[in-house]
């Protein structure tokens, strides 16, 4: 009678530490599950800052060579859309300030997408316009 209830026991402790397990490993595959589900999100923003500071590099080399050309006028604060074909769903504009006291003008690019958004910034010396070369 004894050894009866004791295999038992053993037939009921092999189930729980069965349950357990299972447990255990589905929690682990839950866990690996999401770990790819935030691998996939930080790739896809990786995607965007990528391609966003390439839009927004090649928007502020445009407009500064415009800006020592004389092309574009840094006489008030303009806000220019971008000269480029855009990806649907994409916006660029760039903002050129007035100079300030020692000539420099800033440049800002902003590039969203849906969600996202990427701003870029840089400066450029601009020396006055009537100013003499020669000297």
């Amino acid at each position: 009678m004894i050894k009866f209830h004791l295999q038992n026991i053993k037939k009921g402790f092999s189930l729980i530490e069965a349950i357990l397990s299972l447990l255990i490993l589905s929690g682990s595959l839950a866990i690996i599950f999401s770990g790819f589900e935030i691998s996939s999100q930080l790739n896809n923003y990786a995607n965007f800052e990528s391609e966003a500071a390439f839009l927004a590099e090649r928007e502020i080399e445009l407009a500064k060579s415009e800006l020592l050309c004389g092309n574009l006028k840094a006489d008030k604060n303009k806000k220019l859309n971008s000269r480029f074909r855009l990806k649907p769903g994409w916006k660029l504009f760039t903002i050129v300030t007035v100079p300030d006291a020692e000539k420099v003008v800033r440049l800002q690019v902003r590039v969203t997408n849906s969600d996202r958004e990427l701003q870029l910034e840089s400066f450029l010396f601009l020396p006055e316009q009537g100013e003499n070369k020669n000297g």
